[in-house]
């Protein structure tokens, strides 16, 4: 029997499985060290304090650019001592809002991977993220009209896709989540009683870092890939 055999529906994660997201985050941090090094108190590890900042802010922010620009520009100020200038809080605000403004860009192959897979499966997308910021990068990526339902969340757990599964009448044993987080996107789904495919992105988040046991999903290189695992004999 084939992978794709057993699978139903096919879910989709969307920051950095179908289009770049990270790199973004990353060149942030890079213009917040160089903005707010030369304030900061002594003894104060610039990299440690944003970190903080932005983990202690997810029950009340959430993720998504908003949220990272509000820990920014907070720990900015607590890093500082408060003696940062306004204009160069004023540069951090005008570089979250380019991120804001900053057009998709799709990962290699993508539109053609998921036109293949909606040739022989139903698909849906699972993202989470700021409601807004999500929903203008899924209306402007081309691919929205592919999906099935396409569902933006404040967390991606156990709870919330078994509310999604049961919300949308799927059986979690006949379903598949593809994405490059293995905390978000893989592990939930597997615990359910789903498949996870690992797509690795060459840069992840390090909240979403984990150690998991490998025997439990598999990994392939890129979202191309995903048709010939689902054509793939399931080992027996």
């Amino acid at each position: 029997m084939r992978r794709g055999d057993m699978i139903e529906v096919v879910g989709f994660d969307a920051d950095d499985t179908l289009w770049q997201c990270q790199d973004a985050f990353d060149e942030a941090e890079r213009l917040f060290f160089d903005t707010v090094s030369p304030y900061a108190s002594p003894g104060v590890d610039l990299e440690d304090a944003l970190r903080a900042t932005e983990l202690g802010n997810l029950a009340i922010s959430g993720y998504g650019v908003k949220a990272f620009g509000l820990s920014m520009i907070e720990a900015a100020v607590t890093s500082s001592a408060g003696t940062i200038p306004s204009r160069d809080i004023g540069i951090l605000v005008d570089h979250i809002h380019d991120m804001l403004r900053e057009p998709v860009k799709l990962l290699d192959g993508v539109a053609d991977a998921l036109h293949a897979v909606a040739q022989t499966h139903r698909i849906v997308m699972i993202t989470k993220g700021d409601l807004v910021h999500q929903t203008r990068k899924v209306q402007t990526s081309g691919l929205h009209h592919l999906f099935e339902h396409i569902k933006i969340v404040l967390e991606k757990d156990v709870s919330t896709y078994r509310a999604i599964l049961d919300e949308w009448g799927i059986d979690p044993s006949t379903f598949l989540m593809v994405g490059n987080s293995v905390r978000s996107d893989i592990l939930p789904v597997v615990e359910l009683g789903g498949f996870g495919l690992h797509i690795p992105y060459h840069v992840t988040w390090d909240h979403e870092v984990v150690d998991a046991p490998r025997e439990a999903f598999d990994t392939v290189a890129s979202i191309s890939d995903v048709v010939e695992w689902l054509a793939a004999e399931h080992p027996s």
